[in-house]
């Protein structure tokens, strides 16, 4: 009884001593991106681990907002043929890279491995013709000698065809430095996109479109060609469906707008056009008929006796009170 006590014992205590060990013949690898930029924080990255480009067993890692876009996988011993890619960047607009250039990983049994994915400087399209995909950068204005860029907020907001649900990308360049911002504008959004963390100074508008749309259906007008964010930088622009040029358009952020309208209806007595001078009806432009009795003689002799018969009296009246007077 004796050493079977002491086994029970001893077996924990073992245990308690020994090295922790992972399972036989597995690696972990933590896979993460770094410096996410500001226009991504909403997109997912797919990472693939796997034995080549066409293997369709690869292990598939997907890194977003969720999981603070970092992962820890179990991966058997092996090489991997490690890959990365921005969810539905089909053209490779936004290219990631290995911070250490790893593209072929060994993991051994037990081993603990570190992955970290950046984002690289420029996109495939532009690496080869050394131009911007969806727009073309203006050349910069001298900016005022005291100008020191700030944070300052930029919008823009769209005019667009009855039931319009596409996903638009704007972009809009500071004249100052050229930035290049692209706004994403959502039919959940009203079909508006602010960005509050713009540096401050001239702007103007570049390009606009609608993603996926290679056919190049929807056509963009922009109301203002510049805006400086001292004076408010949101600008309009207009969609039209060449398939349904005729059709109704709406502005949701402004006609949706609870505030909007509020504000509006306050400010129409300051800005309605005075009210009209009222206009007098037009006379007619026919001659006026005169009567009959202009043409005749005896109806104009008529008229003047009433007053003839009034003279009459009165001249009776007068020579009467002069007869029956006191005489002298």
């Amino acid at each position: 009884m004796k050493r079977v006590l002491a086994i029970l014992l001893f077996v924990p205590f073992v245990m308690a001593l020994a090295t922790p060990c992972h399972a036989a013949g597995n690696g972990e690898v933590a896979v993460s991106l770094v410096d996410v930029p500001a226009a991504l924080q909403e997109r997912s990255v797919l990472i693939t681990l796997g034995n080549g480009p066409n293997d369709t067993d690869a292990l598939l890692v997907m890194l977003n907002g969720l999981n603070q876009y970092s992962q820890t996988v179990t991966l058997p011993e092996g090489i991997y043929y490690c890959n990365a890619a921005v969810q539905y960047d089909a053209l490779n607009d936004w290219p990631l890279r290995e911070v250490d250039g790893t593209t072929f990983l060994q993991v051994e049994a037990g081993g603990q491995y570190e992955l970290q994915y950046e984002f690289a400087d420029e996109s495939w399209f532009t690496a080869v013709t050394g131009q911007t995909r969806y727009y073309t950068p203006l050349p910069l204005h001298q900016p005022p000698a005291d100008y020191l860029p700030e944070a300052a907020q930029i919008s823009a907001y769209l005019t667009a065809p009855v039931g319009f649900s596409q996903h638009c990308i704007v972009y809009l360049q500071n004249l100052y430095s050229g930035t290049v911002c692209a706004l994403d504008v959502y039919e959940s959004n009203q079909l508006a996109a602010v960005c509050t963390e713009a540096d401050s100074g001239l702007y103007t508008f570049l390009s606009a479109r609608v993603a996926g749309d290679a056919a190049e259906r929807y056509q963009f007008e922009c109301e203002q060609n510049e805006l400086n964010t001292d004076v408010g930088a949101s600008f309009h622009l207009t969609v039209t469906d060449i398939k349904n040029p005729d059709a109704d358009l709406c502005t949701p952020s402004r006609d949706e707008n609870a505030a909007v309208q509020r504000a509006a209806t306050y400010n129409a007595p300051a800005t309605a056009a005075p009210a009209a001078t009222p206009t007098p009806e037009p006379t007619s432009s026919q001659p006026v008929r005169q009567s009959k009795k202009t043409a005749n003689a005896f109806w104009n002799v008529l008229d003047f006796l009433p007053i003839v018969f009034i003279g009459a009296g009165l001249f009776w009246f007068c020579q009467k009170n002069c007869r029956g007077g006191p005489k002298g």
